[in-house]
């Protein structure tokens, strides 16, 4: 008859005042732990869908003097890439042969690359690239230094933190129909 308990009004603030501590110091740990984890990744969420190709005439092969391919006579693969957000610096591009064996080549402004070249601009590999601004494209040429030819493609962007996103576009190459001069 004389045992005292806790009222309800209180063992219900009890138990809201546990609640928001558990939650807190839950909180405290795992808003920090998420953000180092996600790093610099979350720029890749900035340029989704921020690079493509786009339909062109030269997303193709040709055989550079056919129809004797060989080392010195390569097939040249021909691509459009087309920018459509800021905040991409570059990309990466996957050239994938009939192996499934594939090369992969970062594209930044100012690069250079011994086995590619622009459309329009010089027909010699090794020159400056240039890299579309954005709303803009620009076409590449590339050869396949073994006998082979790429069949198809993946492009990745790559953001002003060096981060290299997941794959954004693939396009499949087909032999270049009429006369298409790289």
């Amino acid at each position: 008859m004389f045992k005292r308990g806790v009222s309800p009004v209180i063992a219900t603030v009890l138990l809201l005042v546990i609640t928001v501590v558990i939650a807190s110091i839950i909180f405290a740990f795992v808003i920090p732990f998420v953000n180092k984890s996600l790093g610099n990744s979350k720029a890749c969420l900035n340029v989704l869908d921020g690079i493509e190709f786009p339909e062109s005439r030269f997303n193709c092969w040709n055989a550079s003097a056919p129809p004797l391919v060989s080392a010195n006579n390569p097939y040249e693969t021909g691509f459009s890439v087309k920018v459509k957000k800021d905040g991409i610096e570059g990309f990466r591009i996957a050239l994938i042969d009939e192996n499934e064996q594939s090369d992969v080549k970062d594209i930044k402004p100012g690069a250079t690359g011994s086995d590619l070249k622009m459309v329009g601009i010089t027909n010699s590999y090794g020159g400056a690239l240039d890299f579309p601004s954005i709303g803009g494209q620009k076409t590449y040429v590339t050869k396949k230094n073994t006998n082979g030819k790429y069949l198809k493609a993946e492009i990745a962007p790559i953001t002003e933190t060096g981060d290299v996103c997941p794959v954004a576009d693939i396009v499949e190459f087909s032999h270049c129909s009429g006369v298409v001069v790289f």
